[in-house]
Parts: C-alpha cells; structure tokens; sequence
C-alpha cells in the first residue's frame, strides 16, 4: 500500500514539477529592437520600426518616438527620416538597447549591403501575429497564406509541413541577405541535418 500511495503522489506532483520546470527554461521576455537590425542600411528614408519591451519607449536620435502598441509590449512606428546614420534607443525599466542604422539611397560604406524589407509592402501586425489566451504575443499566420506552395517545393529539398518553421532558416521582418536567410544556405541545413 506504500508504494500505491507513493505512486499516487508522484503522479500529483509531476503536473505541477513540469510547470516548475518548464517556467525556468522560456527565454526571459528581454526587451529588442526587431526591425531595423543595428547596422542596416535601408534604401529610402521612410523606416518601419518594430521593438518590444515591457513599458518601453523608442527614441530615434535622441528624441522620442510616438508609437503604436498593436500588442502588449510591442511598438511599431514608421518614421520618416533624413538621409544618413542614426542611432535607435529602446528603454525600458529593465534594460536599454540600441542600434544605429543608415537610410537613404547611397550606402554608408561600399561594404554594406542594402536591407530588403519584409513584407514588402506594409501590412498589419495582426496578418501574422496574435495574443494567445494566456495574453502571449505569438506568430499566428502561415508563410503559405502569402507565399505559394508550388515555388516553394522548386526551391526546397521538404514540404512545407516537415519543417518545424520558417523563421529557422528565414527573417520574416527583413534581411540583407537573399531569400531573407538567417544563416548561408549550407548552415541552414546542418541546424537538422548532420
């Protein structure tokens, strides 16, 4: 009879162990600045701005930013700038980041590369992103909804559905590199494969 009630016991306390546990290994909610990544050079001079942080507050060159709050803890703005380098502060009673990036149509240096902006065109948070119910900010759309299956498949070595997300291998907010990659092709890979 020890042993049931032993047995009995650890099957109580198991649900709430792996609570315990689980909260210990989720990535703390650090505040960054999403779009633009320090040392882009962005074509033009009408820059989106996406952070996130708890109580934060952007200033861009020193002055503040309004912004808008689509989601707790999230602030996106479109900020039309003068050509050249700034410099992008995200404060927050936590911690502060900052980045600095160029806009306009010249580089800053002949080594950088221009940043392609992701989507192309201006949609809302909301197309990709909701609040679960618990309140999480979350990536809630599929790549398919905008991009097509067929170029995909030309382009890929997998289905959509065997990859565990796009975001491993690609940027969805933008990069500089082509096809938006994260990480050279050849490293992109080997994250699943040996």
């Amino acid at each position: 009879m020890a042993g049931r009630s032993a047995a009995l016991n650890c099957r109580a306390l198991a649900p709430a162990a792996l609570l315990v546990c689980s909260a210990l290994w989720l990535p703390a909610a650090d505040s960054v600045i999403v779009k633009p990544p320090d040392g882009a050079w962005l074509s033009g001079t009408s820059v989106q701005i996406i952070a996130r942080g708890e109580s934060a507050k952007l200033l861009l060159d020193g002055e503040p930013l309004e912004t808008e709050e689509p989601f707790p803890g999230v602030y996106t703005v479109t900020a039309e700038l003068r050509p050249g380098t700034h410099r992008l502060l995200l404060e927050s009673p936590a911690e502060e980041r900052e980045i600095s990036f160029h806009s306009g149509d010249e580089p800053p240096n002949s080594a950088s590369e221009q940043y392609a902006d992701h989507p192309p065109s201006r949609i809302a948070c909301t197309h990709c992103h909701s609040v679960s119910r618990r309140g999480r900010f979350r990536f809630s759309g599929g790549c398919q909804s905008c991009h097509p299956k067929e170029p995909f498949i030309k382009t890929h070595s997998h289905e959509p559905h065997e990859l565990a997300s796009c975001g491993m291998c690609h940027d969805a907010h933008g990069s500089a590199a082509a096809q938006l990659l994260r990480l050279p092709k050849e490293q992109a890979c080997k994250q699943c494969h040996n």
